[in-house]
């Protein structure tokens, strides 16, 4: 079976290295260059708003954690 094409839209990765510390890490795609590729590459896709919707989020929640990390490590 052939595997699916897959992007990436939001991560973030909590590591800790050989030091002991703790490496936080998160990226995520422009959600606004999300729908503009969309929109010019699989305009056939209905779901692109709501996808761009929760990336926004996941945006927001990546950066209160990166924001609010400090309290903890």
């Amino acid at each position: 079976m052939a595997k699916k094409a897959r992007v990436e839209l939001f991560t973030l990765t909590c590591c800790m290295n050989t030091e002991g510390n703790v490496e936080l890490d998160y990226q995520a795609v422009d959600p606004e260059e999300f729908v503009k590729t969309m929109e010019h590459g699989f305009s056939e896709y209905e779901g692109t708003f709501k996808v761009a919707s929760l990336v926004r989020y996941l945006r927001e929640v990546g950066d209160d954690v990166m924001n609010n990390s400090s309290r903890y490590v």
